[in-house]
């Protein structure tokens, strides 16, 4: 089943927080943010969110993954192929970067940059994280003066700390993990209502959202997979809405018939078997 993207007061106050910041008069140092997520704490889909509304936005932002990518481009090259320059050593080479990455910025109107899966500078070389990290203070000084938003695990908050001075202009955005309440009830059943069922879910049964909450840990991928699995069952066994059975059943729906498992439950049997 294809994902989507559900709005929910969480992710609309990291929007508002990113949309305050990139309206502020620009400082010597343009401010940032540094957005914390386990993995499946849902800051891909977020990106992914940020990206499709700011597709319409008069703040235009730049939108790089650091991860390891087919052409083995660099940080500064992801960025500069995005603004539409040249990458290659002779352009490089051959004229001055500066002059037309402040054009470009000015012209378009850039505000921003997204950088996702900032943790994978964890990787790199101590000399190659030292480029990034001067990379980083330069777009946030007065050259460029473009707020940088980071995504990433809680360990890229060690990247950051390996310049103190940078560090000290980003702000830090936690993406919790959910709790059963009413904005997680929200959620799941927003969730449910786009999916392809025939039949309504019985929202009142609160054990429903209580299995889910407890099966998923909180983590918004396993909640995503335990209730596309959950739906992939219902279409299959006829029944056409997800019940409480198919939530208790959802482990064994995904690792028989979808080959797919929930993120965290092996950790959580270690800590039990410590107890």
């Amino acid at each position: 089943m294809k994902d989507f993207f559900i709005p929910h007061p969480s992710a609309e106050r990291l929007f508002k927080k990113m949309d305050m910041i990139m309206s502020m008069p620009r400082k010597v140092v343009a401010p940032c943010l540094l957005c914390l997520g386990q993995g499946g704490a849902g800051k891909t889909t977020t990106v992914e969110e940020l990206q499709r509304r700011n597709a319409t936005s008069l703040n235009r932002i730049v939108f790089v993954t650091m991860h390891q990518n087919a052409d083995n481009l660099g940080l500064k090259e992801l960025i500069l192929a995005e603004m539409g320059l040249d990458t290659s050593r002779r352009a490089r080479q051959s004229r001055r970067i500066s002059p037309e990455l402040q054009y470009i910025i000015k012209s378009e109107n850039i505000k921003a940059i997204v950088i996702d899966e900032v943790h994978d500078a964890l990787t790199l070389s101590p000399f190659q994280r030292k480029i990034n990290l001067s990379l980083l203070k330069n777009l946030s000084g007065t050259t460029y003066g473009l707020s940088v938003f980071a995504f990433g695990v809680p360990d890229a908050a060690r990247f950051l700390r390996e310049d103190p001075q940078l560090a000290r202009h980003y702000a830090v955005h936690n993406l919790e993990s959910w709790e059963n309440g009413q904005d997680f009830r929200n959620f799941v059943f927003s969730y449910i209502h786009r999916l392809p069922l025939k039949k309504p879910t019985d929202f009142r049964d609160q054990n429903l959202c209580l299995a889910i909450i407890e099966k998923s840990l909180g983590i918004t991928d396993n909640i995503v997979k335990i209730l596309q699995a959950s739906a992939w069952a219902a279409i299959a066994d006829g029944s056409e809405r997800i019940t409480l059975n198919h939530i208790m059943e959802v482990e064994e729906i995904m690792a028989q018939e979808l080959g797919l498992s929930l993120q965290g439950l092996e950790q959580v049997r270690m800590d039990k078997e410590r107890e």
